[in-house]
């Protein structure tokens, strides 16, 4: 998996490559930890060229909601493919996360 972050304005654009799962979960997390740690509230993951989510990659980005949340922070997620998105369906975690088909209605979702 690569993970890529991207900074525009005060939104930081965290992008996955690969799969995200046990073994690289805890990379995703640190990164995420270190972002709120920065004082970073606003985060949007782009997911379009992520293949696979298994139950750990799940609970980090649960982890991603909740620290946001703390802060009164936003976050949301695009570029779900179908594999992707029935597992954040199956697992309800579509309620929880805002899940949009763009970058730019992510960006302005954030944003608000």
């Amino acid at each position: 998996m690569e993970l890529r972050i991207e900074q525009t304005g005060e939104i930081r654009v965290i992008e996955l490559t690969g799969r995200l799962d046990g073994t690289t979960s805890q990379t995703v997390e640190t990164a995420i930890l270190e972002l709120v740690g920065a004082g970073a509230s606003r985060i949007v993951f782009d997911f379009n060229a992520l293949e696979y989510i298994s139950s750990a990659g799940l609970r980090v980005m649960l982890l991603a909601a909740k620290k946001m949340r703390a802060v009164g922070g936003k976050v949301a997620l695009f570029g779900l493919n179908a594999n992707v998105r029935e597992v954040f369906e199956m697992s309800g975690f579509h309620t929880i996360f805002t899940l949009l088909d763009s970058r730019e209605a992510a960006l302005e979702f954030v944003a608000g």
